[in-house]
């Protein structure tokens, strides 16, 4: 890859937390619109089960960090890594990491008496990016194990 188009994925990887909002802002108008609603009733049960998500997930990244280290003896990964392609890959890998804080940390404020709304819609917008991302991350991940069945 050219220095001009990973500096252009970067951007995108950079930008991606806007998926959620976006998404957030287009409920947020059908809503207005057509008066329909998901109608969340248990708010605080949500952002417990977003809470664990959070979490689980973060420790889904730890393993896969994990796991990319144990695959610098091959050679299609020394070469992944030359190529630049890495480089975008790890620029969304701690985007991600830094969504889920932020999905941890909006559904703890949940749990306040100030900011339940806001956080609410913060941690809900959040929890579509994370998954997004996640989803990502996975697909790359899954090519690169099975590029370690191609070079065996």
């Amino acid at each position: 890859m050219r220095k001009t188009e990973i500096t252009k994925l970067k951007k995108w990887v950079y930008f991606s937390p806007a998926i959620g909002v976006i998404i957030g802002f287009i409920y947020f108008l059908i809503k207005a619109k057509y008066s329909i609603s998901l109608g969340f009733t248990d708010i605080r049960t949500l952002a417990t089960i977003v809470a664990g998500f959070s979490f689980t997930m973060l420790g889904f990244l730890a393993a896969m960090a994990t796991f990319l280290f144990s695959l610098q003896k091959y050679k299609f990964f020394k070469r992944w890594l030359e190529d630049g392609n890495a480089e975008v890959f790890f620029s969304l890998y701690k985007v991600s990491i830094v969504c889920l804080f932020i999905t941890f940390a909006a559904s703890l404020i949940t749990f306040t008496s100030q900011g339940q709304h806001l956080s609410f819609k913060i941690m809900m917008m959040f929890i579509i990016n994370n998954i997004v991302q996640l989803s990502v991350i996975t697909l790359v991940l899954v090519n690169k194990i099975s590029s370690i069945q191609n070079t065996q």
